[in-house]
């Protein structure tokens, strides 16, 4: 999380007057706000620089918390709440510090089913259809999923079974846990009716590993340092314009 705060501003504050001094909470607020701003709008005008096709969730995965009178400190952080998906914290707090990346859903349900072995993760196979971010379609990821009875007891209507209308969507005939030497290495996909008719939706790899991509916190600290200091100036003139007499 990047803080923003009011040291630094010691020369700006020397020379003001008693009266002067008393709007100096509304403009240090004010001031640190607006530094939160500038510091949260260049990182999401880096994201598009060093991701791949970001999605707007990411684009929009910061949350600025202003400054008030009687709290100087502005932060900008990921967010970490979620609708009905991961929070941002947990996909994007790995490109911020790197190291290795946490489970995905699809991966924890595979994984207490017993279908993805211990130590591997999921990525996209040839055989997957992506969408415009590179990500794997999530109607076709529900299809392979029930096609393999993936889904765990909440998810568990949505597995396919013997129904005729689980067998009209053909789901459990289209997707199928593909081994080698006994060992599960992927979930596949039959595209036709030969033996070799047949591409990786999923394949089944070690932990990726990420590397540092995102400069969070340097382009936060610079963007303070040249900010803070100009948007101090603005603020307190602003408010000597509006004060009380």
């Amino acid at each position: 999380m990047i803080k923003i705060t009011a040291q630094g501003l010691t020369d700006q504050l020397s020379e003001l007057t008693d009266l002067d001094q008393r709007q100096i909470p509304f403009a240090t607020a004010l001031a640190l706000t607006r530094t939160a701003q500038d510091v949260k709008a260049a990182i999401e005008a880096e994201m598009p620089t060093v991701f791949d096709r970001p999605t707007n969730w990411t684009l929009n995965s910061l949350r600025l918390i202003p400054a008030r009178k009687d709290r100087l400190l502005a932060r900008v952080w990921i967010k970490d709440e979620a609708d009905k998906s991961s929070p941002a914290t947990k996909w994007l707090a790995p490109e911020v510090y790197g190291g290795d990346r946490p489970d995905k859903r699809s991966e924890a349900m595979l994984r207490a089913r017993g279908i993805l072995p211990a130590g591997k993760y999921v990525v996209p196979g040839a055989g997957a259809d992506l969408d415009q971010y590179g990500n794997i379609k999530r109607g076709q990821l529900t299809k392979a999923l029930s096609g393999i009875r993936g889904f765990g007891e909440t998810g568990y209507n949505a597995n396919a079974t013997d129904s005729r209308r689980s067998l009209a969507k053909r789901n459990a005939q289209s997707f199928f846990v593909l081994s080698k030497a006994g060992k599960p290495i992927g979930i596949a996909r039959r595209t036709g009716r030969k033996r070799e008719d047949l591409s990786i939706f999923l394949a089944f790899v070690d932990k990726p590993t990420y590397r540092k991509r995102l400069d969070f916190f340097g382009i936060g600290e610079r963007v303070a340092s040249e900010r803070l200091a100009f948007n101090f100036e603005e603020a307190m003139a602003q408010a000597l314009r509006t004060r009380r007499r």
